[in-house]
């Protein structure tokens, strides 16, 4: 989780305003990992499959869905065995390098104070929730035995024995859901060894319903405003689509109209050409001497191919489309230099947006400025919407304007195939438009789900949510822990 924030933010402000003291946050969080595997304390011992997943190896020797053949389980096991413990020893080594020097991340450090290790928060388990090879029929007993190992391990491990203890039980989809898991999750504060020093925080009556209610409609609310514009199976341009009647191209001629001169080229020094093949393909080359100001207005490129867009080559597949039909050929080259001009005689418009069919990445020069790149691949047969900014948009003027692209093709080195389709347009929507537009959108989103989303994680809204459920959450698990910290301080007293 490195570069992004969750609950220990909330989670710092709060203990810093009762305790108005330094306090420093050691985040040692490995999202996608288990505890019955990669977080799995030393103490619990190796992993070993339940009983009744057990019988269900031993009826199937020759394997079936989900279960390895016979010969195979012993890799199996050793591969387990060997992920088995790695980010627990990495998190002990992670927390006791910070604490070798605490002022290098804490300035305020004072070294004659010293520390005190006054908590531990653990908020884990989707990873367990879904593994029905470790907890067969839903039953999470173990996850409650290996958690409590955890808990002893931990503070043995950071010589911390009476460390006040945090377990965030995991809220997922709220409180209807996961029932038994989130009860095995906080089975082990209610264990007497733990009785005072650790305790359970439900994180599921923070799950926002608002928003699990918009999410399953953002995808569909995102791809029509991502989209400019759709094709049918035969790789045409379907004009149907009624999302498209707002944007208008922008300038005469039409684009479908349009005339493109254009050049391929190969990269001819080492450096420029790759030895593997490499999903993102897309990069920077040399160009041949005379065309290093090929997107300038004023270059020439009379000698160029002339066609209509898109140009295309060989077969490209996908979504159940099928582009194989160009208006132009590409050619052999594997890189693409594109330029055309349409003029413009009103900027009347709200907004300005590119149109664009790529396979690969690409750069967009609008009268020899570059307005975008995309450095990716996109597996999509459709027109992205690029909306374009106001730094952007000055490049556009009333007269003639020259759009230029550069892009390359799509090839595996084990398969002679290349296949590849570029075509660019410069559309906009006025603000009457936009209007109805907006409009329109609210079918698929309303007001109040596209307000709700705008609390969602920076990750997608998944496993635990937004940005409000973690600040409520990050307050809980502090509010959890200083009355802990207070109870263990009075029993060393005493």
């Amino acid at each position: 989780m490195c570069g992004k924030i969750g609950p220990e933010f909330t989670f710092g402000i709060y203990m810093e305003k009762e305790l108005k003291q330094p306090i420093l946050i050691i985040k040692t969080a490995w999202g996608g990992r288990s505890l019955n595997t990669e977080f799995r304390p030393p103490s619990a011992g190796p992993y070993k499959l339940p009983k009744a997943v057990q019988d269900v190896w031993d009826k199937y020797p020759h394997g079936a869905h989900g279960v390895p053949k016979l010969e195979d389980r012993k890799k199996w096991q050793d591969d387990k065995d060997a992920a088995s413990g790695v980010f627990y020893r990495m998190m002990i080594e992670h927390v006791k390098k910070v604490l070798a020097d605490p002022k290098r991340v804490c300035p305020e450090y004072d070294e004659k104070a010293g520390y005190e290790l006054a908590g531990f928060v653990w908020l884990q388990g989707f990873n367990d929730l879904v593994d029905g090879t470790t907890y067969p029929n839903g039953n999470y007993d173990e996850y409650s035995r290996l958690l409590s190992h955890f808990i002893r391990d931990v503070r043995k491990d950071l010589s911390a024995s009476k460390m006040p203890f945090v377990i965030g039980v995991l809220g997922v989809g709220g409180e209807r859901e996961a029932v038994n898991f989130r009860k095995a999750m906080a089975a082990p504060a209610d264990m007497p060894e733990f009785k005072g020093n650790v305790v359970a925080v439900e994180t599921a009556p923070f799950w926002d319903h608002d928003i699990a209610a918009a999410e399953p409609r953002q995808g569909e609310f995102n791809t029509i405003v991502g989209t400019a514009h759709t094709l049918k199976k035969d790789g045409t341009l379907d004009t149907e689509r009624k999302w498209d009647n707002y944007w208008k191209p922008v300038g005469k001629p039409l684009p479908e109209e349009r005339v493109w001169r254009f050049a391929t080229i190969d990269a001819t020094e080492k450096k420029d050409k790759m030895e593997k093949y490499d999903g993102r393909r897309f990069r920077d080359i040399t160009l041949p001497a005379g065309v290093e100001n090929w997107y300038m207005p004023d270059f020439d490129d009379s000698k160029w191919t002339e066609g209509k867009a898109p140009i295309g080559k060989g077969v490209w597949k996908h979504s159940g489309i099928t582009l194989d039909k160009f208006p132009s050929p590409w050619g052999n080259g594997e890189f693409l230099l594109m330029r055309t001009t349409f003029d413009v005689k009103d900027l009347d418009c709200d907004s300005y947006r590119i149109a664009i069919l790529a396979r690969q990445g690409f750069h967009v020069y609008l009268n020899g400025q570059k307005i975008h790149t995309y450095i990716w691949w996109q597996d999509r047969p459709q027109y992205g919407s690029i909306v374009l900014d106001k730094e952007q948009i000055k490049h556009l003027k009333k007269g003639k304007n020259v759009l230029a692209v550069y892009a390359n093709d799509q090839y595996d080195l084990n398969s002679p195939e290349h296949y590849a389709a570029v075509d660019v347009r410069i559309e906009g929507i006025t603000k009457a438009d936009q209007a109805k537009f907006d409009l329109a959108l609210e079918e698929v989103l309303s007001p109040k789900d596209r307000e709700a989303l705008k609390g969602a994680s920076n990750g997608g809204y998944h496993y635990f949510g937004s940005a409000k459920i973690f600040a409520q959450m990050g307050k809980a698990f502090a509010e959890a822990l200083l009355p802990l910290q207070k109870l263990t301080r009075n029993k060393e007293q005493e």
